[in-house]
């Protein structure tokens, strides 16, 4: 019997998803298997994140950190090293180290070879791969091993497994108000030149990495008029210090499900103290910068710069301690009380993710100096826009400015109803999945599987990345995105394993 699944999008939790499978060895266990990857966008393996955009829009993790293969650490620096004819003639004045932040496109044509590598193993093993240029809109659970992906141009995939990776989503556009002046995501950056006419004014809704790569496009594109970022929350991403790398002893999943099977604030913060000492006892330094809680809405974005670049020059150690969290972010959120989740949600996330998505000194400078020219601006406080008798205008902290353009760069909604997916619509309206409690689709911990409006887990349609955030809390750093990719790979094999047995059971 044949075994399909569908993979919908064709990102870095696919390659991941794929990798996984190949280690696992499914074929021997299978008659046998095809992997179906359904991408909308022209491009396949870079994803939502890292497509062909501008040089300016940089990661924000040194290169030979990142990959985007488990058992492979620093595989992007060796394929930088093995690969300089394929990306110095796009990229011909950057000189690469290991301790550089790479243009996120760059990545990207890492990406597209990881993509193809993969897809040439898994042939080599006999696992069929097809690629399909479509965006699915509905999965629609015909009995409980076959399931029908339809795409938006009207064909009908039938699968046995369906893995949802679809990357970061945009806000939908039928949303109100309605104007052809509000752009809905601020990607690709490349294409704002020719979207925005260079004198108008520009308020951007969002503070975070992807408000600023929108203000850099635009301002090295060319735009000479006023920009204004709207920051909710009043926060900005801090700036990324020196410091290398640093294993956590206390803040990890084996110490907390050992010493902390209930995680409190005030726990939490003991363990952050004891990684702290012991940070300081590894450390050459005798300075340790502390932990910059509480941390406070910024008044004064160009002062909160300066001081941060300042910081930057040096290691910080409360930097390299909430980076290696994302091993065990996921039992760290879950070990937290309920009534410490809802507060967390409701108090800190947005002074959490500042401190935790960082950005590097080349992009913090940028802003700076946009900042002390007075193009730029950023203000504090809840905004909304509004369309008044033609005009958009922007509300924030009692006052109503006009604005030629908006961009939204919020990243993906927590909010499943302001997602513009239709296929996420469809889940939801059919009872396939229900919405978690902070936001995204609700899926099972453990195994992935999506939680259906009666409450039961689907043992055929899975969820990984962005889609997954309200349950997992962080999910958009690529060493989470891996870890969650080869944990779902986890669970398919053992459905698949444990369907395939009952078939054999019913057939004797």
């Amino acid at each position: 019997m044949k075994t399909n699944i569908v993979i919908v999008g064709g990102g870095a939790s696919c390659i991941s998803f794929i990798d996984a499978l190949l280690k696992k060895n499914l074929q021997e266990k299978l008659n046998e298997l095809s992997l179906t990857v359904l991408e909308k966008s022209k491009e396949i393996g870079p994803g939502n994140a890292y497509f062909s955009d501008l040089k300016s829009n940089l990661l924000n993790t040194k290169a030979g950190y990142i990959t985007v293969f488990k058992d492979h650490p620093g595989d992007f620096y060796h394929w930088l090293e093995c690969n300089e004819y394929k990306w110095k003639p796009d990229f011909p004045e950057l000189e690469m180290t290991r301790d550089t932040y790479a243009p996120r496109a760059l990545f990207g044509m890492y990406m597209k070879d990881a993509f193809s590598a993969i897809c040439t193993e898994a042939r080599r093993s006999g696992i069929q791969v097809k690629v399909i240029h479509d965006e699915a809109v509905k999965v629609e659970q015909i009995e409980k091993d076959q399931i029908n992906v339809v795409t938006q141009n009207g064909a009908v995939i039938v699968a046995e497994k369906v893995v949802l990776a679809c990357g970061t989503q945009q806000q939908s556009a039928v949303l109100p108000p309605y104007s052809h002046d509000i752009i809905h995501s601020p990607y690709p950056t490349r294409e704002l030149k020719q979207k925005v006419p260079a004198e108008d004014s520009v308020a951007i809704i969002g503070a975070r990495l992807s408000a600023i790569d929108a203000t850099i496009g635009l301002i090295e594109g060319g735009h000479t008029g006023p920009i204004t970022i709207y920051s909710r929350s009043g926060y900005f991403p801090f700036v990324r210090g020196i410091q290398g790398r640093y294993k956590n002893a206390y803040l990890t999943p084996d110490y907390i499900a050992e010493h902390c099977p209930a995680l409190d604030f005030y726990k939490l913060g003991d363990l952050y103290q004891q990684e702290r000492e012991r940070y300081r006892a590894q450390s050459e330094s005798s300075y340790f910068e502390e932990l910059p809680l509480p941390n406070q809405p910024i008044r004064d974005l160009e002062a909160f710069l300066e001081k941060e670049l300042a910081m930057a020059k040096q290691d910080r150690g409360w930097q390299a301690i909430l980076y290696d969290t994302n091993s065990g972010i996921d039992q760290i959120w879950d070990s937290l009380r309920a009534d410490d989740q809802e507060r967390f949600m409701k108090e800190f996330f947005s002074s959490a993710m500042s401190l935790r998505v960082s950005i590097p000194a080349e992009n913090a400078e940028k802003i700076l100096g946009y900042l002390r020219s007075g193009q730029l601006k950023f203000v504090a406080g809840a905004s909304s826009v509004k369309v008044e008798d033609g005009q958009l205008m922007v509300q924030c902290n009692d006052s109503s400015t006009p604005t030629g353009k908006v961009i939204y760069a919020t990243g993906s909604p927590k909010s499943l109803s302001q997602i513009d997916s239709p296929l996420v619509r469809n889940l939801i309206e059919s009872g396939t999945s229900v919405e978690n409690k902070f936001g995204g689709l609700d899926v099972c911990k453990y195994d992935y599987g999506l939680f259906c409006k009666d409450g039961r887990m689907n043992t055929s349609i899975f969820a990984i990345g962005e889609l997954t955030s309200g349950r997992f809390l962080f999910t958009s750093a690529l060493d989470i995105i891996v870890r969650h990719a080869h944990a779902c790979a986890d669970s398919v094999e053992k459905f698949m394993i444990e369907h395939d047995c009952s078939l054999s059971l019913a057939k004797s």
